[in-house]
């Protein structure tokens, strides 16, 4: 396991299946760097799902991660602590893919664009319960239709992001700055 972001002990960790999420962040990870509270873990890489902190007694196996809809991936945790915004990192999936796209098929080439163009509405505060209906709609396209794991996962953090962290979306209007 890998473990980074706002962590005191950041690296990579040889362990067994069964140890909990809380066990890594605050046992090897020594809690965040900061001191604040963490307030989320993303599991699995870029595309894995963000884990809120009352799933943190999950154990690291792929059933106990599936299970509340995230995985384990190639192993990475990014540890953040309660100043994050979740709808950036959640417009940061959708960049990511889309810079990420190799452009092949039409779900997350367009889906990845789309994607930050809705969120970027959303954090402006323009038709956001529309703009989150669509949003909706556009991630489990991208999910069923895409060719590869890179359109088909840019949902998880998404969704994970929106479902474990509603408020972040619904704030009122933040200036979008250029990432």
């Amino acid at each position: 396991v890998q473990i980074a972001g706002n962590v005191k002990h950041g690296g990579l960790i040889e362990l067994a299946f069964g140890i909990t999420l809380r066990e890594i962040i605050e046992g090897f990870g020594g809690g965040t760097l900061s001191g604040r509270p963490v307030r989320a873990v993303q599991i699995g890489g870029p595309l894995g799902a963000y884990v809120p902190p009352e799933h943190f007694d999950t154990p690291m196996d792929y059933e106990a991660l599936a299970a509340i809809q995230a995985m384990l991936g190639h192993g990475g945790m990014v540890v953040f602590d309660d100043s994050v915004d979740m709808a950036r990192q959640a417009r940061f999936a959708f960049e990511f893919c889309a810079k990420e796209s190799c452009g092949k098929c039409t779900p997350c080439r367009i889906g990845a664009t789309r994607g930050v163009e809705l969120m970027d509405h959303i954090l402006a505060g323009k038709d956001r319960d529309q703009n989150i209906k669509t949003m909706r709609d556009l991630t489990q396209l991208m999910t069923d239709a895409s060719l590869c794991a890179m359109g088909g996962l840019t949902p998880m953090p998404v969704l994970s992001a929106l479902n474990h962290y509603p408020e972040d979306f619904h704030r009122s209007a933040l200036p979008v700055a250029a990432e």
